[in-house]
């Protein structure tokens, strides 16, 4: 029952080939990943400058005195505020569409002049981003009409892996959407909340998502500067190369400081602005940055992330951001290092079933804590993950097969007659 070295060899690389081709596919896939999230966790090192993007929460204290859902009044005044220290870019993660019919005729005149007032406000921004959500048609058998958007025109790759919707479920109202970009909120099913999605798919159509909306504006580029290759990369013109997997996500970097103000605080530092007075926060991180407003109370917090704890959509996609302005991308190490782990695995393997078995789990054993503390030490230095399903699957392999197999016997040497 391969007993010899050669045959536990080919057994070892037969079963590193497999691993390889598992360890991209799910299940498998999502242990790399939490892998992943553990050495972010792990891996601390000191972090970059805070990148110029601002997140302004509407947490539990704000919505004592602006309670939910706001009304068009409620973010006019982020506007008004962050204006006052002339941001490059303001991003809403919200939707902003009011439905009238439930209203009382004197409220809806109300929204009305509520609504008049922000689009006032909208259009002195600069360059701002509003929420939307991709969808299902209600009717399976009638596709509304195909919705104006940026599409991203420079792809290649396998378009399947992308996620891929019909319609366009929730929009801003028109009046909105005239002075603003779309971007897209979707978080796909089943992936990992470390990552965030930069394209997805809208009638075959690679659309932008809200992070890369938003970086597209900062950068002062268009949909049209923009090149994807699934499974390596996103470029955005010559300014930033982000690497991205099959699916057009980008892990986030947790380790980049975020600048996060309050809605309260906001206010306040304008009115100290517009007076000429120290303010009570750093304001001048606002000036000339990209300004997100988002939900952070308790009940908008339903991301887990590993490490990080419960975070909200808007506090991921405000992470995502100052990953791509600070550079601090996570990089899976090449797929030759996947094959010279198979190789090593492979020959070691060879002088296996000559060696006792308490040795070969002992062996086994040292040398997964040392590539776990170098594949650490590594990913502390350049952010370059090693992979963990495939060096831990061998080894096992490895193991077994010399547990369940006899100890090797050498050959009786034949006597020599002098």
């Amino acid at each position: 029952m391969f007993r010899t070295g050669a045959q536990m060899l080919l057994l070892a690389l037969l079963a590193g080939i497999f691993l390889l081709r598992e360890s991209h596919r799910e299940p498998v896939r999502t242990l790399d990943e939490r892998w992943v999230d553990l050495l972010g966790a792990i891996s601390r090192r000191e972090p970059p400058p805070p990148p110029p993007v601002a997140l302004i929460a509407i947490d539990d204290n704000t919505l004592k005195s602006h309670p939910w859902p706001w009304t068009p009044l409620d973010f006019s005044l982020f506007f008004q505020g962050a204006l006052a220290f002339h941001p490059d870019v303001l991003a809403i993660e919200e939707i902003l569409n009011w439905d009238r019919a439930p209203l009382a005729p004197g409220d809806r005149q109300k929204l009305a002049q509520y609504e008049r007032i922000l689009k006032d406000v909208l259009l002195r921004s600069p360059k701002t981003v509003l929420g939307a959500r991709l969808g299902a048609p209600e009717d399976p058998q009638t596709l509304p009409p195909l919705q104006p958007t940026a599409f991203v025109r420079s792809v290649s790759g396998d378009l399947r892996q992308v996620p891929e919707w019909n319609a366009i479920d929730a929009q801003p109202s028109e009046t909105y959407r005239l002075s603003a970009s779309l971007g897209f909120t979707n978080m796909p099913g089943g992936a990992s909340y470390n990552a965030v999605p930069l394209v997805l798919r809208y009638r075959g159509n690679v659309v932008p998502s809200f992070v890369l909306q938003t970086a597209l504006l900062w950068y002062k580029l268009s949909a049209d500067d923009v090149q994807v290759v699934l499974g390596s990369h996103l470029a955005l013109g010559d300014r930033v190369r982000i690497p991205i997997d099959e699916r057009g996500q980008m892990r986030v970097h947790f380790g980049v400081p975020r600048t996060v103000f309050s809605f309260e605080d906001l206010l306040l530092a304008a009115e100290q602005f517009a007076a000429k007075t120290p303010t009570a926060i750093p304001a001048e991180r606002l000036v000339k940055a990209t300004t997100i407003i988002a939900r952070t109370d308790s009940a908008a917090r339903t991301i887990r992330v590993l490490g990080v704890g419960n975070i909200s959509p808007g506090e991921l996609f405000a992470s995502a951001l100052a990953t791509i302005q600070a550079g601090w991308f996570i990089n899976r190490a090449p797929v030759w290092v996947d094959w010279t782990i198979v190789a090593v695995v492979a020959v070691l393997s060879f002088w296996v079933p000559r060696v006792k078995k308490s040795t070969v789990v002992l062996v086994a054993c040292a040398s997964l804590l040392a590539y776990a503390g170098g594949a650490a030490f590594l990913f502390y230095r350049s952010h370059l993950w090693l992979p963990a399903v495939l060096p831990l699957g061998l080894f096992l392999f490895v193991v077994l097969y010399r547990l369940a197999t006899p100890n090797w016997a050498a050959k009786p040497r034949r006597p020599v007659l002098l």
